[in-house]
């Protein structure tokens, strides 16, 4: 739905401070750049390990980077990612593949093995939209391995609608791929013939799914310099914080050395208290990590934060000035609780304007909400104030924004700081 920022409609106000309401860093009407007071260094080091001067991708890089971007949820790392994707992706930067696996795939369910399905099934989908003209017989090779089984052609076609039989034989892998893409979520999502299959022949042998998927990169690179397209070629994968935590150990520890031995560059985005499990692993040395900095909430990064609501709900219809200030000042500088605040309210309110009463009765719901959470072993951390460690129940503090993260140093969530926590 299209709406004319910042709205006046009531329904609408709730609709925009909804969580799952996205922003497009490219709309000015709603996106509010933070870079002002959350700084921009991290971004600058992303560029430099991509080799990228004056806005251009001097070389190559040497040894393909694979980059760690973390940070709370709804600290705005989707949203940054969007933005960092619109300006990478450019003929003088990285032809960039931007996958937002919670809207690609049924995450629940993700295995490991299906990092290569969404690779390969998204690559071949943004080189159509691009018009490029490619083909790869290792594409073919990786198609004959997946989808050669009748059980599999006969169930795409009578479960999901995909007709690949005759295809599969004729080596149209472009084509039968865009078509296995359209119906992803579906077939990965039941507990299909076809992605059991599919799991299990790249389990046999990953390391030679690797070097295949890489030599399928290698005859893209020479596709995009007949066509000065780019310089080479970048994967960011946003949206991950559902994928189970078992796969993650899997992808980034355990079995890290098949995304060390993809050749190509890459940015994961990452739960923060996934960050610190990497973090502490051998593996994490092969990772470039970045995280996405929380804003301190301060006298100059109020009116920004303010922004947020402002530039989507009319501040004369619905928000009263002290109100909002109090909620900007409750949200410790975390963009979804400053969001989930406002919402909260304009329940609250009837969607009549927002008054720091209604306010401090959202957030009173939202605290006792979080405290309800918390186990005696939480508890003791936060009597204690003992959260400057990579101890298990510390990062499930870290996870649920009880403790917030900020350059340097960790707090207590505004929403509960003070609060009479009950005895553990």
């Amino acid at each position: 739905m299209a709406y004319n920022f910042p709205v006046t409609d009531k329904f609408e106000a709730r609709a925009v401070t909804e969580l799952d309401f996205e922003i497009d860093p490219m709309n000015q009407n709603v996106y509010v750049d933070m870079d002002p007071v959350r700084g921009k260094d991290y971004l600058d080091q992303i560029k430099f390990n991509l080799n990228i001067d004056e806005d251009r991708l001097k070389k190559t890089t040497p040894s393909f980077t694979k980059i760690i971007f973390s940070g709370h949820r709804g600290s705005g790392k989707s949203v940054e990612l969007k933005r960092f994707q619109q300006y990478i992706d450019h003929p003088d930067r990285y032809f960039s593949v931007l996958i937002e696996i919670e809207k690609e795939f049924e995450v629940g369910g993700f295995q490991s093995e299906d990092m290569f399905v969404i690779l390969i099934t998204k690559l071949t989908e943004i080189i159509h939209e691009h018009g490029i003209d490619f083909r790869s017989g290792y594409l073919d090779d990786i198609l004959k391995e997946w989808l050669s089984e009748e059980t599999i052609q006969k169930e795409l076609k009578e479960n999901f609608r995909i007709d690949v039989g005759s295809e599969v034989s004729a080596g149209a892998s472009f084509f039968i791929f865009l078509k296995l893409k359209s119906a992803l979520k579906a077939v990965f999502s039941s507990d299909s013939q076809t992605s059991r299959i599919i799991r299990q022949q790249i389990r046999k042998n990953p390391v030679r799914m690797a070097e295949k998927f890489n030599a399928v990169l290698s005859d893209l690179r020479a596709a995009l310099k007949r066509e000065n397209r780019a310089g080479d070629i970048l994967f960011i994968l946003d949206g991950t914080e559902k994928i189970p935590y078992d796969i993650y150990m899997e992808l980034f520890v355990r079995d890290s050395y098949l995304i060390r031995a993809t050749e190509v560059n890459m940015i994961f985005s990452v739960p923060i208290n996934s960050y610190f499990d990497i973090k502490g692993t051998p593996s994490s040395e092969f990772f470039q990590t970045y995280t996405l900095p929380m804003v301190l909430v301060r006298e100059e990064s109020i009116p920004l934060l303010a922004q947020i609501i402002t530039k989507r709900i009319d501040a004369g219809t619905f928000l009263e000035e002290d109100a909002l200030r109090f909620c900007v000042e409750k949200s410790g500088g975390c963009i979804r609780q400053l969001i989930r605040i406002v919402n909260r309210a304009l329940i609250v309110s009837l969607g009549k304007k927002i008054t720091r009463e209604a306010a401090e009765k959202s957030v009173r719901d939202l605290s006792r909400a979080m405290v309800d959470h918390l186990d005696s072993e939480h508890l003791k951390i936060l009597k204690k104030r003992k959260y400057d460690t990579a101890d298990s129940k510390v990062l499930d503090l870290l996870f649920s924004l009880v403790v917030l993260k900020y350059n340097g140093e960790r707090r207590i969530n505004p929403l509960i700081e003070g609060m009479d926590l009950p005895n553990e």
